[in-house]
């Protein structure tokens, strides 16, 4: 009768192996910062901002406390990193609405649009990324090149619209149209345009307001 060769494993020593418990995958480094952000994301989606600590990203994310200033030195470098984010996420979206619209009322209708869609569909994103906490200018330098680069797509788009007009009035008229839609979303994501009695459904109010937007940023009367 032949032996059975002594590499082959037992019956017994196979079912040891497999009740052994798998140790469960740690972070990538990148993975952890995305899971942070997304974490934060969550959180803002009903949560107020002033509740939202690196402790509690942290549980959210199923890390020790200390893990995530590995990415994240304090609260406010967090929240840059997601204004950034956001910034660049509507820069796309405002070049892609200027892109498809041939004339000037067009493009400055679909930024609009776009803007609204914006804030409405990454309203964590929105939140955080007009908080004084992040403002200066050198310390976030990355939130605020993200900013002006989607901002100076309405500048061009407004100054197109308004050929030899100065450009201090160019870019008031361009402030000002930028006024109209960050007036309407906050409004409207503080849920205030629901509850006032007699006034139009949303829907047409944002209709309104993108019109609006157009006639400011070119001009009564144009």
């Amino acid at each position: 009768m032949a032996s059975t060769p002594k590499t082959r494993p037992t019956a017994a020593r196979t079912a040891k192996a497999a009740k052994k418990p798998t140790k469960p995958r740690g972070y990538h480094h990148l993975d952890l910062r995305r899971a942070l952000l997304d974490a934060a994301i969550e959180f803002l989606r009903e949560g107020d901002v002033t509740g939202l600590t690196i402790q509690v990203l942290a549980r959210a994310a199923g890390v020790s406390p200390g893990a995530p200033y590995h990415h994240f030195p304090d609260k406010q470098s967090l929240l840059a990193a997601l204004a950034t984010e956001g910034y660049e996420l509507l820069g796309e979206r405002v070049a892609r609405a200027v892109a498809r619209e041939p004339t000037v009322p067009g493009k400055l209708a679909e930024v609009a649009t776009a803007y609204l869609s914006f804030a409405k569909e990454h309203a964590s994103h929105y939140r955080i990324m007009f908080l004084p906490e992040i403002e200066d200018r050198v310390r976030f330098a990355s939130v605020h090149e993200a900013s002006d680069r989607s901002l100076g797509l309405l500048f061009e788009v407004v100054a197109a619209g308004n050929p030899g007009m100065p450009l201090d009035a160019v870019v008031a008229r361009a402030i000002a149209a930028l006024s109209l839609c960050h007036g309407f979303a906050s409004l409207r994501a503080a849920r205030v345009l629901g509850n006032i009695p007699g006034i139009p459904k949303v829907e047409l109010l944002e209709k309104v307001a993108i019109a609006e937007v157009v006639t400011v940023a070119l001009g009564a009367g144009r």
